[in-house]
């Protein structure tokens, strides 16, 4: 039920809208009188009975049920589903209308709350909503708003607008004050049409009333930020931890939970926790200065003289104490909530949004967490930590998604978080395994014991009646998966290659820029057609299906949520400005990743494959030449370029790429000296640029019909550190302005399929667009003018653009 709908219910006019006439049969009785013959000796005078019987009664198709009858009931009905409705949303109507001002006491008083001077029909919107908050503050459910005057709400609003701001408040003022002129030639119009027709649409072209219109009810929801406090007693008895000894005063009232010292802040509780490099007992003093009232600790302090805190618990291991901590102060969220985990070593981001997109087609409110971005649930995103989320983080934002109304969680659960037990007081319900494979370098461990730790997260699946477990069979861990925990808990295994599988595909069509697949399932067969390229992502879509079969979705759900995933930040994700080839940008970085990713490419049988690859400053270099040597065995272009060098020089980075290929920055240079680069040995074409934003470019320029560009490294990234400056810089961004101006060349006939290009002034135009124009005209006396000297000209246009 709309808002709107429910502010303005109308009531039914009943006695106007029925009008029902009297005396149906006298106008018959008349006709019948106008048409009586003369009787005349050729006639039958003989008196015909059935002309005396009276007409017959219309058919009783209402049931005895009058009109009026029939529609006080269906509008009984439409009230009590209204009613039944706001019961059941009572939190987010009242959330919508929180911050509303009452209306005045007067109901005649428009001009108090400008009703008079707006337009009508958002006027009678505002005029209604304020009625309506009124008589929830009547009955108790809302706090009173009452209405500002215009002094005192002239200047909160300004107090709280900024300078671009202030000048669009006084364009509305201007708008407002606009009249209706009545013009000679619309007289006879309708009011309506006389009003539409005195505007100038073209008055102010500033004034964009599509935007207005299109982003019409698309702001997004106000997110609460849920209060939590309790005494240190009550934590205690919540949480279950058991305490060495305490000290101070337990009834001390706690308001947050922090173990990073430089996060506390007053009324918190500060645990000191030990990692591989830092200690927390270390950074008791800073936590106190600001205001930490009381400590966990698993080591003797001085509690007394030197601290301030009013409280001391000293547990044996505070880092295994952290997260039940955490979870009783934040009223174990995660109970309330259905928990999706996906574990594995690929896939496990990708099929946490396809996921969440089936919940949210079955109407659930879901949110998300990936090592890509946090979602509140719908398109509210919230502002995510670069590193790993610690055991306060994922209680506190499961508690914040759970007081803004979600019904789900789908969470990435990977190696590390679960090693560490992170994860150890989510409350899981599903547990999701994609593969496991020996790619996962920021684990620090044997396989057994990377193993161990994703098998941790089945290990919790012990409730037949809740809980399921999802498997791909075509992993050769999958057994280890399947025995952990309760072997009661149903299990749903899907697989590519494996047909005993519940969910797998009976076949597929891999293309540049779609995926198809037709999925066999217990309930059913499915046709997906998917955004999300490549082979691996048929197997992320599976393990989305197994689960919606797990949870008994209806099938069109299952395949209506996965389809509106068009894509996943930074994960094989396709850049389309409608250019004839095909662009993606992934997040690989490693030797691995790149050749699976590259692989994946190859399967979509693209004419070329273009990659733009680079390795960071400042760490492992020994990836630098294997990133070289698969990017030129797998692809038909490379170019190398900087990605992230910090302090380290760019170049020195590009020549221990080049070892890859036996190559030095000398070689490389020597052949620049003829403005040729020959091909290598397999055939395949290298070059590099250190400037990653030309690199980029470069390499969407080259792109052909048919083709496939990856620019691999950063994925969803959007930035570029370079010595100490951290400046903004999107993969995706730069390739969809290249898609823009490359067109423009296209288009001009410029063959940029070669690099470096017959016109090797092309490569400025990837970083200085407003050569395009300049070019073009040198093109059109290219007859006349020798093309070398259009280099000459170039030079100085690229001086004056710089300069």
């Amino acid at each position: 039920m709309s808002l709107q709908l429910f502010l303005t219910l109308p009531t039914l006019p009943f006695s106007s809208s029925l009008n029902i006439p009297k005396y149906p049969y006298c106008r018959r009785r008349l006709s019948l009188h106008h048409h009586i013959k003369p009787i005349s000796a050729s006639t039958n005078n003989f008196p015909n009975p059935s002309d005396d019987d009276p007409p017959e009664a219309p058919e009783d198709t209402a049931h005895g049920v009058s009109k009026f009858q029939q529609i006080k009931r269906q509008a009984a009905r439409a009230r009590k589903l209204e009613e039944d409705d706001f019961a059941a949303n009572q939190s987010v109507y009242l959330d919508a209308i929180r911050d509303v001002e009452d209306a005045p006491d007067d109901p005649q008083d428009d001009d108090a709350r400008g009703y008079a001077t707006s337009d009508g029909l958002f006027a009678d919107i505002d005029k209604a909503i304020s009625l309506k908050r009124k008589e929830f503050v009547k009955k108790g459910l809302l706090q009173p708003n009452p209405p500002k005057t215009q002094q005192n709400l002239d200047v909160v609003v300004l107090d709280e607008l900024d300078a671009d701001e202030v000048v669009d408040l006084e364009e509305i003022e201007e708008l407002r004050g606009l009249k209706v002129v009545d013009v000679d030639e619309h007289e006879e119009e309708d009011e309506v049409g006389k009003k539409l027709d005195a505007f100038d649409f073209n008055k102010d072209a500033s004034f964009d009333y599509a935007h207005d219109i299109d982003s019409f009810g698309n702001s997004k929801v106000r997110i609460i930020e849920p209060k939590f406090r309790m005494t240190l007693a009550e934590l205690l008895d919540d949480c279950k931890v058991v305490p060495i000894s305490v000290y101070g005063n337990l009834e001390v009232e706690i308001t947050g939970i922090e173990h990073d010292s430089r996060m506390v802040n007053a009324g918190d509780l500060f645990v000191c926790c030990v990692g591989s490099k830092t200690d927390g007992h270390l950074f008791l003093s800073e936590a106190d200065k600001r205001g930490a009232v009381a400590v966990v600790a698993s080591k003797e302090i001085d509690f007394g003289e030197t601290l301030g805190c009013k409280g001391l618990v000293l547990v044996e291991d505070t880092n295994a104490a952290l997260p039940a901590l955490a979870a009783a102060f934040y009223r174990w969220p995660t109970r309330d909530m259905s928990v999706i985990g996906v574990t594995g070593t690929h896939g496990k981001t990708t099929t946490g949004y396809l996921i969440k997109g089936m919940y949210e087609a079955m109407g659930l409110r879901t949110g998300l967490m990936t090592s890509v971005a946090y979602y509140l649930h719908g398109d509210n995103k919230l502002d995510s930590p670069e590193s790993s989320p610690d055991g306060v983080l994922v209680q506190k934002l499961m508690a914040k998604m759970l007081h803004n109304g979600a019904e789900a969680v789908v969470m990435e659960a990977s190696s590390n978080e679960l090693a560490l037990g992170l994860c150890e007081e989510v409350d899981f319900d599903i547990a999701v395994f994609t593969n496991s494979t020996r790619d996962h370098s920021g684990f620090e461990g044997s396989e057994e014991e990377y193993k161990v730790a994703q098998g941790k997260l089945f290990s919790r699946m012990v409730d037949p009646d809740r809980h399921r477990k999802i498997v791909n069979i075509d992993d050769v861990n999958a057994p280890f998966f399947i025995n952990q925990g309760n072997p009661d808990v149903p299990v749903f295994t899907f697989a590519l290659d494996n047909k005993n599988a519940d969910v797998h595909p009976l076949k597929y069509e891999l293309s540049l820029f779609e995926t198809t697949v037709l999925v066999n399932t217990p309930q059913g067969i499915l046709e997906i057609s998917s955004g999300l390229l490549g082979k691996h992502n048929i197997y992320n879509i599976l393990a989305a299906v197994a689960v919606g079969i797990a949870v008994g979705a209806p099938l069109e759900d299952i395949v209506r949520g996965i389809e509106e995933v068009d894509a996943v930040p930074g994960r094989c994700e396709l850049i389309d400005e409608e250019q004839a080839f095909g662009v993606i940008v992934d997040h690989a970085r490693t030797p691995n990743a790149l050749s699976r990713l590259l692989d994946s490419v190859r399967e979509l049988n693209p004419r070329r494959i273009i990659t733009v690859i680079g390795s960071s400053g400042e760490q492992e270099r020994g990836k630098r030449p294997l990133l070289t040597k698969i990017a030129t065995d797998k692809s038909d272009v490379t170019m190398l370029t900087s990605d992230n060098p910090k302090n380290e020089d760019p170049l020195d980075i590009l020549d221990d790429m080049l070892a890859g290929i036996g190559w030095t920055m000398q070689d490389y240079l020597k052949h620049g000296e003829n403005d040729y680069y020959p091909p290598l040995s397999n055939g395949h074409r290298l070059f590099l640029h250190d400037i990653r934003r030309v690199a980029v470019r470069c390499a969407v320029a080259m792109g052909e019909e048919g083709d496939m560009v990856v620019v691999a490294g950063k994925g969803h990234e959007a930035y570029q550190i370079e010595g100490d400056k951290r400046e903004f810089f999107d993969d995706r961004e730069e390739c969809r302005e290249a898609l823009q101006y490359v067109d423009e060349l296209h288009q001009a006939g410029i063959d940029t399929s070669e690099f470096p290009w017959r016109y090797g002034f092309l490569v400025l135009v990837a970083c200085i667009p407003s050569l395009v124009p300049v070019i073009l005209v040198l093109l059109f006396f290219a007859t006349t003018i020798d093309v070398s000297k259009i280099y000459i000209y170039i030079s100085l246009w690229f001086a004056l653009q710089v300069t």
